[in-house]
């Protein structure tokens, strides 16, 4: 009897899920249906590429004051040592000190940053030890030469032309000498304007005689301070700031 019901149940079953089969399957149609377009892909906008980060370029200035609070940016060392190399300048409380320990030895701190037509130069420098000379360089080229003014303790300046023979031996040559009360012992303020084919130098805010340049022509390059030892050494120098302008 349980083999009679069990098997019954068994069929019921299997009747009840072809049933169910046949009801959920589609019938298949006899017309012919166009088969739908695919759809066409909207592409989605690309994403703008970010552009990386440039670096902004720091560029030397062309008319600043340098007060020499630290070692100042874009400014090198040149020397004419007579044989005797020694090191160059450095920034001691706020001052760029020159220390020369033996004769006839020229120093300069070459600003390197821009290069000028046309351009005033003034600082101010103590002489703190020994004899020598200060000044200020302008239209400054490796090859071409440079104008140069020097003040002296005997209240004598001098614009030059100097010009390099080979690395650490330089020619000069004179091209004004003049003599002024203005010049100070110790502590002066010099300034140097090179403007057109006319140099014009300064002594403690007082004008100099202008000199008309037009034998070696230079027309532009840099600007540089200068020192240079006599016989009285060591000499010790201190440039407190200099300022650069454009006229």
């Amino acid at each position: 009897m349980k083999r009679t019901l069990t098997l019954t149940l068994l069929g019921f079953f299997l009747l009840a899920a072809c049933q169910s089969a046949a009801t959920t399957t589609p019938l298949a149609s006899t017309s012919t249906v166009a088969p739908s377009p695919k759809p066409t892909a909207i592409p989605s906008p690309s994403p703008v590429p970010t552009a990386a980060p440039t670096a902004t370029l720091v560029h030397a200035p062309r008319t600043f004051e340098e007060q020499f609070d630290a070692n100042p940016q874009y400014w090198s060392f040149l020397q004419i040592d007579n044989g005797q190399p020694f090191p160059g300048p450095g920034v001691e409380a706020g001052n760029l000190v020159f220390d020369l320990n033996a004769p006839n030895q020229w120093a300069y701190a070459l600003y390197g940053g821009q290069d000028y037509l046309n351009v005033r130069v003034d600082a101010q420098v103590e002489v703190r030890a020994g004899d020598g000379a200060v000044g200020i360089v302008c239209r400054y080229s490796e090859k071409d030469g440079w104008y140069e003014f020097n003040i002296y303790s005997d209240q004598t300046y001098m614009l030059l032309f100097g010009q390099w023979l080979r690395p650490g031996v330089a020619h000069y040559m004179p091209m004004y000498r003049g003599e002024s009360e203005k010049i100070k012992s110790g502590t002066n303020e010099i300034g140097l304007l090179c403007d057109g084919d006319t140099l014009t130098p300064f002594v403690n805010g007082v004008q100099m005689k202008k000199w008309q340049e037009l034998k070696f022509g230079l027309k532009n390059g840099g600007i540089a301070l200068s020192s240079a030892s006599f016989n009285a050494v060591p000499f010790t120098i201190a440039y407190d700031w200099v300022k650069v302008s454009e006229p």
